[in-house]
């Protein structure tokens, strides 16, 4: 079929589909139990008594052009017979078959349904009893109408016909999702190679330096340490972002002062905002107790601080103000006063993919890291911009009283990589 060739030719048919599925068309969306055979079926009857002959019957069906008739017992319906009913009797007893009584025709119990009967439950019944028509009465009996199997399987191919056409677009929207997913997956594994490069070609040339001048080693030490130290980040952050994604970074909780967090990341921060004569204010409730792994909320707090810093103007104010909430909830916000994110930016900068977008490259993807780790405590985190007087931008996370860790999935309801690929590329410590 052209719909099956269409889907085969786009990009892993399997998963688009399945996941449609799952999305869209459980069980009770993908049967007909909501229709019913009201509007389907046939309102004006012919009947026959049940004292009439089957040439009675005979002459019903030619002088009508239908192909069965209902026959009734005073007000209630107590068979079906059929042009096929009248030919088998005929070539059974070819010279008495018109004066046959209706009422040996008709022996066994009639199958009926009612108007609210669904078509799914319609077209069962007829397969159950092996019968082509169905009677339907009203609550008390009366007869309200028949619907035929080729008038059920009619519905039926009306609403799959309806879904296929869901299904269709559903899947196209769904491809185009992941062909854009691929596009920015590409773009960050591009840009990652390249701000390795970056560093990688600055370490090699303090150390051609030092080769060249043995006595600039005090000055070459910091450069060396920092490209290093900045490649390990990186590929930490990756790392730490597939383990979070499949659930392989369990939570080591224990109860901290929020100010033993906060004091040594703030003096960290504060010396390369010293060089862009920027001051860290912290305010709001730094000696509450935060349950938390400490290691990770630390790595959230220093990424945000360090964005913070890079974004903001020289001379201008950090914030880091933190409140508890009634519930309990720990509430942490980081404030510069530097660039506008751009609205249509907000709601995707802390997916993975989208860090290949020239618009958001300088946030990095420590905002995927940071999202994973607020979301496997239970918290929640987002950004906002502008953050005051019509600038800046603010980044809060909230971290609960008691963390419940979360293990949240990929797109496609698996992990990017397996833990023992994970181990393998991890840096050593």
């Amino acid at each position: 079929m052209g719909t099956e060739g269409r889907l085969v030719e786009r990009p892993r048919p399997r998963d688009v589909v399945r996941r449609a599925v799952a999305l869209k068309f459980s069980r009770d969306r993908l049967d007909i139990k909501g229709v019913s055979v009201q509007p389907h079926m046939t309102k004006d009857v012919q009947h026959v008594r049940l004292e009439a002959t089957l040439g009675d019957v005979a002459r019903l069906l030619a002088d009508h052009t239908i192909s069965c008739a209902v026959v009734m017992d005073g007000d209630r319906p107590v068979g079906v017979l059929s042009e096929r009913d009248v030919v088998r009797m005929c070539a059974a007893d070819p010279t008495g078959w018109s004066s046959r009584p209706v009422r040996e025709m008709v022996a066994r119990a009639l199958v009926v349904v009612e108007p609210q009967t669904s078509v799914d439950d319609a077209i069962a019944e007829c397969r159950r009893h092996g019968i082509r028509r169905l009677p339907v009465v009203s609550d008390t009996g009366a007869l309200r109408g028949i619907v035929t199997q080729t008038d059920l399987l009619r519905a039926a191919d009306a609403r799959l016909r309806e879904y296929a056409r869901d299904l269709e677009r559903i899947v196209g929207e769904r491809t185009a999702q992941l062909q854009d997913s691929e596009r920015r997956r590409n773009d960050l594994v591009d840009l990652t190679v390249h701000d390795i490069k970056n560093w990688v070609h600055t370490a090699s040339s303090a150390l051609e330096v030092l080769e060249l001048e043995p006595d600039s080693v005090q000055a070459m030490i910091p450069i060396i340490r920092h490209s290093t130290r900045s490649i390990t980040t990186l590929v930490t952050t990756l790392l730490d972002v597939n383990r979070l994604e499949g659930g392989w970074m369990p939570l080591r909780l224990n109860d901290v002062p929020w100010s033993a967090i906060c004091a040594p990341l703030i003096e960290d921060a504060s010396a390369m905002a010293h060089a862009k004569d920027l001051k860290i204010v912290a305010s709001g409730e730094m000696r509450v107790i935060v349950r938390c792994d400490q290691q990770l909320v630390e790595r959230v707090l220093l990424n945000l601080l360090d964005n913070a810093v890079s974004a903001a103007p020289r001379a201008t104010t950090i914030d880091l103000y933190t409140e508890v909430g009634a519930d309990g909830r720990l509430v942490a916000r980081v404030g510069n006063r530097g660039p506008v994110i751009p609205p249509a930016l907000l709601p995707n900068i802390f997916k993975k993919h989208e860090q290949g977008a020239d618009q958001v490259r300088g946030w990095g993807l420590g905002l995927t890291f940071c999202r994973l780790a607020v979301e496997h405590h239970g918290g929640a985190i987002r950004a906002m911009s502008p953050y005051v007087d019509g600038e800046g931008a603010a980044f809060e996370f909230t971290l609960p009283r008691e963390p419940v860790a979360r293990h949240p999935a990929t797109p496609l309801g698996r992990p990017t990589l397996p833990p023992s690929t994970v181990a393998a590329l991890a840096p050593a410590s």
